[in-house]
């Protein structure tokens, strides 16, 4: 259990030229829908602070509480949005807060690599 690290953003550092734009948290928010067979959203209006840790906050906390619900369907979701085996199972015999609290992190970590992938290469492609 001790690479279990709660609320580390660090990782958004690397994506500073995407995570103040809100269109990318709208992209984040449509891939998630999409990973979760359209079952799953977060709301985003227009008074919401678009600060790279407070919007990821926003988002952990939605997942942490809804993936309690699709735990019979879990492992298919994680498969689809590609959270490493290992890191899932970091998890085990931890308790149930502390495991959806991580992979609540852990998902919305490969949501925004792919989102973060997909936004540099549309933007960089060669003529």
């Amino acid at each position: 259990m001790s690479d279990i690290v709660f609320n580390d953003f660090t990782y958004l550092e690397k994506y500073k030229e995407f995570i103040s734009r809100k269109e990318f948290w709208l992209d984040v928010s449509e891939q998630l829908s999409k990973d979760f067979n359209n079952t799953f959203s977060v709301k985003l209006d227009e008074k919401t602070d678009l600060e790279g840790d407070h919007i990821a906050e926003i988002f952990v906390k939605e997942l942490e509480k809804e993936l309690p619900s699709y735990t019979p369907r879990l492992s298919e979701i994680l498969y689809r949005i590609d959270v490493p085996e290992g890191q899932i199972a970091s998890l085990k015999n931890v308790p149930d807060d502390i495991y959806y609290r991580c992979l609540a992190e852990r998902i919305l970590k490969r949501i925004i690599l792919k989102v973060a992938i997909r936004k540099h290469y549309s933007q960089n492609k060669p003529l």
